[in-house]
């Protein structure tokens, strides 16, 4: 009988990093099941948790109110935030964020073993890890897990392509909407964490025009209701939650927007997409496949915040890479 082997992962935050790490648990699961009778227990900021909600990988999702805790100074939430992570016992824990709170997060949990990066991106959270992994900060982001969670084990680390070419990994649950339509499907997402990852509206609105040449009515995606000028035929959907998000990325048979979460999540569902870079270097975040492509206005990005190359990308370059994906017969 193999021995049982309980890890907590750590990944609190935000919506693509936690893609990111958890493109990794296939590959882990398969590489450890020789050995161990491995539970996986995950701690994620409540306002991301939907995000891992049914995936078939994770055994037990903590949900924590981290975030609106420490933004309205409730004590007496960090306070049971505290309590709930002095629940459990893990013979390993990951920190796979590299941040401050991350790292203390994981100290609070009873373990003999605290792993995280030796270069993590807040430099004080490795003084909280028993054991340090050593990767470049530049390397690919999903090479950086994959070395951070496979060196814990001592164990092959896959090589990029494999990861990016990762079992399903993600869950959600099927749901109808009345917009999508019978042809093709493109979703735009209008909005990422920051202005100079967000491609233009204007812009959108002429990719939408050139679409609508085409014969395509896009899907235009935002967090709230916003006014959007009539020059373009598109749809305009809003206030949705992460797990209709999720069921609506799993529909579409294009998703194009900035590097943001929910670009990579059509990556973690399979389903076509085209990534727009422009401050962030894309040999970081690039997850291109045969259906996941990108375009990139900058390919010297060093995370400048007044760097807005993003908004050179001509709406003709992106159609022209929309056209290859809607006509290539995808199995995705």
């Amino acid at each position: 009988m193999k021995p049982p082997l309980k890890m907590a992962i750590v990944r609190l935050s935000a919506m693509g990093d936690i893609i990111h790490s958890a493109s990794i648990l296939p590959f882990l699961l398969e590489s450890l099941k020789e050995h161990y009778e491995t539970k996986i227990y995950w701690y994620v900021d409540s306002i991301f948790s939907e995000i891992l909600q049914d995936s078939p990988y994770i055994d037990t999702l903590v949900s924590l109110p981290l975030k609106k805790a420490i933004k309205t100074k409730d004590f007496k939430a960090l306070f049971n935030i505290y309590k709930t992570l002095k629940k459990e016992s893990f013979d390993i824990v990951l920190d796979m964020q590299g941040l401050l709170k991350s790292a203390l997060l994981s100290k609070c949990l009873h373990t003999k073993r605290s792993v995280g990066f030796q270069t993590p991106k807040e430099s004080l959270a490795k003084l909280f890890y028993s054991t340090k992994i050593p990767i470049s900060y530049e390397e690919h982001i999903l090479l950086r897990n994959a070395t951070l969670a496979f060196g814990a084990f001592a164990l092959e680390i896959p090589n990029l392509e494999s990861l990016k070419h990762c079992e399903p990994f993600l869950g959600f649950t099927p749901m109808q909407f009345p917009f999508l339509q019978k042809g093709k499907n493109i979703l735009c997402v209008l909005e990422t964490s920051k202005p100079n990852k967000t491609y233009p509206l204007e812009s959108f609105l002429e990719l939408a025009k050139l679409l609508n040449a085409k014969g395509y009515t896009p899907i235009f995606l935002s967090k709230d209701s916003k006014e959007i000028p009539n020059t373009a035929q598109f749809y305009h959907a809003h206030n949705l939650e992460l797990k209709h998000i999720k069921s609506l990325i799993a529909q579409m048979d294009l998703i194009i927007g900035g590097d943001t979460g929910i670009t990579h999540l059509a990556w973690a569902f399979k389903r076509p997409s085209i990534t727009l870079f422009g401050a962030t270097p894309k040999e970081r975040f690039n997850l291109d496949t045969a259906y996941n492509l990108h375009l990139s206005a900058n390919p010297n990005a060093k995370y400048d915040k007044n760097d807005f190359s993003l908004h050179t990308l001509k709406a003709t370059a992106i159609l022209e890479l929309a056209e290859k994906l809607l006509q290539q017969d995808m199995q995705c």
